[in-house]
């Protein structure tokens, strides 16, 4: 998970409009990011739930995103950040969140679009703000933006409500959004993305990161 994404859910979590359950899917830390604090800790007394395919740091549950345990309609926040890009089969994953989720529920999705190949095991895809509400248009209510120069946003982000979410609570929500993508999305990470020239980005990279990292999260593969 991106630092960046901390400020997006502290905004979101602020305006009192992410109720619980509340579960995280790809909540396993990759190595390098077990410091950071957890997605948990921002929702003191509410129930939340880590998800994701193999044990790991802040996984409480272990599910599937192709085939969710879930009952239907028992989860009214799901956040996914930075995690369907590593989705096998993206449509299905969002078939079954939307059949998990609660009429007044939501659903929060962050993915990164100019942004080096990370494979965990697997990288598959990026997606624009229109591929991204493509994902989404089984669900009543779409919202989507990017983050970043407008030809190469460097992230993308979805919201997504069911068709009893109250409509100001949906624009509290989108808005943001909208506002975090301005104002917040954007650090000298993602400065040095778009100035920096390739070769020179994949040396940095590729020293940065670790075969440790490269492949020890297995996300949402059948």
């Amino acid at each position: 998970m991106r630092t960046t994404l901390y400020d997006l859910l502290k905004r979101l979590v602020a305006t009192g409009e992410l109720h619980d359950p509340v579960v995280e899917f790809g909540a396993a830390r990759a190595a390098g990011q077990v410091h950071l604090p957890s997605v948990a800790s921002m929702f003191t007394g509410q129930t939340f739930i880590g998800v994701d395919m193999s044990p790991g740091v802040s996984v409480d549950q272990l599910h599937n995103l192709h085939s969710l345990g879930f009952r239907g309609k028992s989860i009214r926040s799901a956040l996914m950040f930075d995690t369907i890009e590593h989705v096998e089969h993206p449509r299905l994953a969002l078939s079954e969140i939307r059949r998990c989720l609660a009429p007044d529920g939501v659903l929060l999705m962050t993915t990164v679009f100019f942004f080096p190949i990370h494979p965990f095991p697997d990288d598959y895809w990026r997606f624009t703000a229109q591929g991204m509400a493509s994902l989404m248009n089984e669900f009543d209510k779409v919202h989507t933006g990017e983050g970043g120069l407008r030809l190469f946003p460097h992230t993308v982000v979805g919201l997504a409500g069911g068709p009893e979410v109250d409509p100001r609570a949906w624009r509290t929500l989108t808005m943001t959004v909208d506002d975090w993508l301005r104002e917040g999305s954007t650090s000298w990470k993602e400065r040095a993305l778009a100035l920096l020239p390739p070769h020179l980005l994949q040396w940095a990279y590729e020293r940065h990161s670790t075969s440790a990292e490269h492949g020890s999260k297995k996300i949402w593969r059948t």
